[in-house]
């Protein structure tokens, strides 16, 4: 099972995550009766922008991905104008658009003060000479002063894949001990020398360190086969995975504790845990979510709190202050969870 699981971060990762390049990318296409030279000429203008991506495509097949919703939209360019094909209308359409109108209307510019002129392409490299050092350049950083660092969605992908399909794998170990109790193995044990709290610590101990060594083999794999940068701090991130899978044990106990036997575990345990991920943001990019109300539920689940460490430390390099509130959360999820979940599975069967 833990194989199997390995197997499937990689894979979901690799089919949803490694085609993520934070890049909007448009087709464009000529009107008719426009020359294809014009359209490159277009799309080389296009594509200043380090956001988006323009290329040249058939025009079929740019209208049937935007039908089939695989592309935002597509651009069909004209002599001197430019139409849409849109499906939806999505922010990434509005960004485009704006960027668009942005390039026609300053080359169109260009254009009529060009005419203007004794000779066009001397003014045009006359401008293009004062444009490489302009008067007043403007310069976009972060609060603090320093330049912003480029999200990577395909790690936080990653991350996310990761920890929710290692927290199966955690639950179905902590389920042993509901299956022990139901069967009566439980009881026999608690007549033999062993202490309960040796029996309650076996467990634990052991879903731990299954769930740690699955996240840790995955991570590896990914940074050293594949070739994900993960950043500079790898020991700080094989912390916060051993602080995960110690608060998902104790989540999976609460659930346990909740339950009366097996069977309904794991009715209530696979059905539970796929909310994780949507309401913790994990398939979206920061900053989707912004109703109180999912937010405030989130905060309850481990996987929010190690995403927002695991992304910190990998993609921002940063320390221990910074990602203070994160595992105080999951120490706190942790200590809760843990001692609600065994007071309660002692209180239902003794």
């Amino acid at each position: 099972m833990v194989l199997a699981f390995c197997g499937l971060s990689i894979l979901a990762t690799l089919l949803f995550g490694m085609g993520m390049d934070n890049k909007i990318k448009i087709g464009v296409f000529p009107s008719q009766g426009v020359e294809v030279s014009t359209t490159q000429q277009w799309v080389q203008l296009l594509n200043e922008s380090d956001a988006i991506e323009f290329f040249l495509q058939d025009e079929r097949a740019a209208r049937s991905e935007v039908r089939g919703g695989r592309a935002d939209a597509a651009l069909q360019v004209m002599e001197n104008d430019y139409g849409f094909i849109a499906s939806i209308d999505n922010p990434n359409v509005q960004i485009v658009e704006r960027h668009v109108r942005a390039v026609f209307m300053e080359e169109l510019h260009l254009r009529a003060a060009a005419k203007q002129a004794e000779d066009a392409n001397a003014f045009r490299h006359k401008v293009e000479r004062y444009l490489e050092q302009p008067p007043i350049t403007v310069e976009l950083l972060a609060a603090d002063g320093s330049e912003l660092t480029r999200y990577d969605m395909s790690l936080q992908l990653l991350f996310t894949f990761t920890l929710f399909l290692a927290a199966f794998t955690v639950g179905f170990k902590v389920n042993a001990i509901t299956m022990e109790k139901s069967s009566g193995i439980w009881s026999r044990m608690i007549l033999s020398p062993m202490r309960k709290s040796e029996m309650y610590l076996g467990h634990l101990l052991y879903s731990v360190l299954i769930g740690f060594v699955q996240i840790v083999a995955v991570f590896l794999l990914f940074r050293y086969v594949i070739g994900f940068n993960m950043g500079n701090q790898f020991g700080m991130l094989t912390l916060i995975a051993a602080l995960y899978t110690l608060t998902i044990v104790a989540f999976c106990m609460l659930i346990a504790g909740m339950v009366r036997t097996p069977e309904q575990f794991n009715m209530v345990f696979p059905s539970l845990l796929p909310i994780m991920p949507l309401l913790s943001g994990g398939y979206m990019p920061p900053g989707t979510i912004t109703n109180p109300f999912l937010l405030g539920i989130s905060e309850i689940f481990p996987l929010k709190h190690a995403l927002d460490a695991l992304t910190g430390v990998a993609i921002y390099e940063q320390g221990m202050a910074e990602l203070f509130p994160s595992i105080a959360k999951l120490c706190i999820i942790a200590v809760v969870c843990m001692g609600i979940g065994i007071n309660l599975m002692e209180r239902r069967r003794g």
